[in-house]
């Protein structure tokens, strides 16, 4: 439907303008608006593309905990088997110590309730009677100590059962939930892939109709004779989307505070920052990092002298606490053109210029988007 939409929108401009049949104020409207379908597609697609990255990350590191899973399962076969191996040896011990009971069994009740005092009625000498007692303390003793060998091997066992029955059903668990995770994350990335498939399609469809608008408005004796209106219809075949971590610093310096906020050194509050502060020499130039329209220029509370540039793929960029404003709103700034000098920025109470980029109406990292990336001074 939208595709179709698309077309018919083109197919319309081209005849119009052809036709020399509207104003250049329409022509501009619509080449805007269709400049502005083309971002809004490309801004959808990132953020589908995002998504499936992110997703595709998720489903990595699935695997990765599959995979540890499994060599913890390894591990956990070979306790296993050294357990069942103690387990083993635990009941030749038992069987041994429950043989020796049955025979001290048998052995008492052969000789009786009175065995003891048998073995006493038995000496002839005191030598013999310190003997016969030590016998009879040292029979009782180990007598003892097999009864509490026997229990002791059996509480081992029981509890080498219950902890690597435990283990064993915790990594089952685990693995059935990566791999239901994993599935789910699989299902996901399907649909976000078909998604992007569409999404490219129409943007595609869309791209094809701005382009053959902007080649019939170039065709127009306006494009030639009025150079606003050809930096204007320049500027719409463009897409600051693409120019991420190529854009020049708004003016030479280093930042002092970064994209985040950040808590006050006097106040100790948290103060939110959507932007770069630049320490410059007061009265440097400041240029526009990427071709745009002027939305702003002119006091704004809390930013002091500040220009808005409207950019195409649905950006803007904001330079404030400027020492003075050189455009006017409507105007139109190429890359590298200047907009104003660095003033002074109230926090520090130093030269400087507060940047901001927002994507839409939200405020987005500068630093990805300048040359350099993160390392930006």
């Amino acid at each position: 439907m939208r595709t179709r939409t698309f077309a018919a929108a083109a197919a319309a401009a081209i005849l119009l303008l052809a036709a020399g049949g509207r104003p250049p104020k329409d022509v501009e409207e619509d080449i805007r608006r269709m400049a502005q379908q083309v971002a809004d597609l490309a801004g959808k697609q990132q953020g589908v593309m995002d998504r499936v990255d992110l997703v595709r990350r998720r489903i990595r590191l699935e695997e990765a905990v599959l995979r540890r899973l499994a060599q913890r399962r390894e591990d956990t076969q070979a306790d296993l088997a050294a357990a069942e191996g103690d387990l083993h040896r635990a009941t030749e011990r038992e069987e041994a110590v429950r043989v020796y009971l049955r025979k001290r069994m048998r052995q008492r009740y052969a000789l009786g309730v009175l065995q003891e005092y048998r073995v006493y009625f038995a000496v002839n000498s005191t030598q013999d009677l310190k003997a016969a007692s030590l016998y009879l303390q040292a029979l009782a003793a180990r007598d003892a100590e097999r009864l509490q060998t026997l229990s002791q091997v059996r509480t081992e066992k029981a509890a080498a059962r219950e902890r690597l029955s435990r283990l064993q059903a915790d990594l089952d668990e685990q693995a059935s939930e990566a791999v239901r995770e994993k599935n789910s994350l699989a299902g996901e990335q399907a649909r976000l892939s078909a998604l992007l498939r569409g999404l490219e399609r129409e943007r595609a469809t869309a791209q094809r109709a701005l382009d053959e608008s902007l080649d019939a408005a170039k065709r127009m004796d306006k494009y030639l004779s009025d150079l606003a209106f050809k930096s204007r219809v320049d500027l719409y075949a463009k897409n600051m989307a693409t120019a991420q971590g190529r854009l020049p610093m708004p003016c030479p310096g280093t930042v002092t505070q970064g994209f985040g906020d950040f808590v006050h050194p006097r106040f100790r509050t948290r103060v939110p920052h959507p932007g770069l502060d630049i320490s410059s020499p007061f009265g440097t130039p400041v240029h526009a990092v990427f071709d745009g329209e002027v939305e702003y220029a002119d006091w704004l509370s809390g930013y002091g002298y500040s220009v808005i540039l409207r950019h195409p793929g649905g950006f803007f960029t904001i330079y404030a606490h400027l020492d003075k404003i050189d455009v006017a709103k409507g105007q139109t700034v190429s890359q590298g053109g200047g907009i104003g000098t660095v003033g002074e920025l109230p926090a520090t109470g130093t030269s400087g210029l507060y940047f901001e980029l927002r994507r839409g109406g939200k405020a987005v990292d500068p630093r990805p988007w300048l040359k350099g990336g993160s390392h930006v001074p």
